[in-house]
């Protein structure tokens, strides 16, 4: 080969290199992008969580030491702090940031499992309450929302991960000074978001009827009381 076609063949792979690179960075942005996004997303749904556990433990619906739980740990999810963005280095050390992020998935995860506690069924006394349905509705709507949110973030950080942790992106630097993204991992009681596993609150007693409080056994109802009270 002549020395121009040598030439022109180094330009080619220069000018395929340069495209590459060019589609890769713009890929690599687009992904940050949603990251970016879908994390602003999950807090603003979190906090949501949070204002609908807190209006389900002060209705009234629940017995005063799980309102109490309840509401400690929204109040914990509200006031919790919140780090740098997930692609921003932020001040501190990596490790710190990262103690940070654990830190509030950990109250997430409290106020997962005192709405899981709150909305078990027999939990919630509906009794002459005709707004419990939409109390009760918009708790449940709220951690359905977080599940998605949280999903979606997760599936955004796991396609950014895989792309930055490739060997051309990482010699070219190509995410520049962006923090490495973590997906969200807490417990998001997903499935007190599924009507099918979350049952409506239980409706008035029927006139006559007697009203047994949860966990009671029927050995422990009055001796008077027939097998259909």
């Amino acid at each position: 080969m002549t020395p121009l076609l040598w030439t022109l063949l180094l330009l080619l792979v220069c000018c395929l290199l340069a495209w590459y690179l060019t589609a890769t960075a713009a890929r690599l942005d687009r992904l940050h992008h949603r990251v970016e996004t879908s994390r602003a997303s999950l807090d603003a749904e979190l906090a949501r969580r949070a204002s609908a556990a807190v209006e389900l433990a002060t209705s009234g619906l629940l017995d005063p030491a799980t309102a109490l739980l309840l509401a400690d740990a929204a109040t914990a999810s509200l006031d919790a702090p919140r780090g740098p963005g997930p692609l921003d280095p932020g001040p501190g050390t990596r490790e710190e940031q990262e103690r940070c992020d654990e830190e509030r998935w950990w109250v997430e995860t409290a106020l997962s499992q005192a709405l899981t506690a709150a909305l078990a069924p027999g939990m919630v006394d509906a009794r002459g309450r005709p707004d419990a349905a939409d109390v009760v509705g918009r708790a449940r709507g709220a951690v359905r929302r977080v599940e998605l949110a949280r999903r979606f973030h997760n599936d955004a950080v796991m396609q950014a991960r895989r792309l930055r942790a490739k060997r051309l992106v990482r010699w070219a630097h190509l995410a520049g000074h962006a923090r490495l993204p973590r997906t969200a991992d807490f417990d998001d009681a997903a499935a007190l978001g599924r009507r099918d596993t979350a049952p409506d609150p239980a409706p008035d007693p029927a006139p006559g009827s007697t009203v047994v409080p949860p966990g009671t056994s029927p050995s422990d109802r009055h001796p008077d009381a027939g097998p259909g009270s």
